[in-house]
């Protein structure tokens, strides 16, 4: 794989991979990001667990023929990180999902609502997206890395206890949100501030 591209994740029973809505995204993306299309939401976040560690958006549908929902695996992945954009989809109104789904999503980082044929409304929140990566600190030191991957096995941070991590691995800790992540994070924003706010 391409370590510059990252992935779009379309997961929904109804589709198939030559569906149009599918068949938009890879016309626009395909020299930017892997497109993976998925009619099981269990192999979707199979999928999504082995790949954490990367950027990516995941257009969801809400409703499944399954005991699993869009809305479960959602609030299950945002258990282990908020770090991935999740675009959810249906073909009917948002209403139909129960009120505690609705309060559950409003209230989770990065979800936008679309309905299912909507592709316009995916390129744009697929824009959206990728100008926001453009000001995370876990998709710039990923732009980095591609650019110098000479420093991906440097040392970059030591806990307390001595144990060290490389660049490559603060990345996937950053993405997995691990106690080292969040710390590296903080030490990094701190640090600009502090560089800010002295001069």
């Amino acid at each position: 794989m391409d370590a510059s591209k990252f992935y779009i994740v379309i997961v929904d029973d109804t589709m198939r991979k030559d569906d149009p809505f599918v068949v938009e995204l890879q016309l626009n993306y395909a020299d930017v990001a892997n497109i993976e299309f998925f009619s099981s939401v269990d192999k979707a976040m199979s999928f999504v667990e082995q790949h954490m560690s990367k950027r990516m958006i995941i257009f969801m549908d809400c409703k499944f023929g399954s005991v699993w929902q869009g809305v479960d695996a959602i609030k299950d992945l945002r258990k282990q990180t908020s770090l991935i954009y999740v675009v959810m989809m249906s073909a009917n109104n948002v209403n139909q999902l129960a009120p505690s789904d609705i309060a559950a999503l409003i209230n989770m980082d990065n979800i936008f609502f679309i309905k299912n044929t909507d592709t316009d409304g995916a390129i744009d929140y697929v824009n959206r997206i990728r100008i926001l990566w453009k000001s995370r600190f876990d998709c710039i030191l990923e732009h980095w890395l591609v650019r110098h991957p000479e420093d991906a096995d440097k040392v970059a941070f030591t806990e307390v206890s001595g144990k060290t991590y490389t660049w490559e691995e603060i990345l996937s800790e950053l993405r997995l949100q691990t106690p080292a992540g969040k710390a590296m994070e903080q030490v990094v924003n701190e640090y600009y501030l502090y560089e800010f706010t002295t001069e």
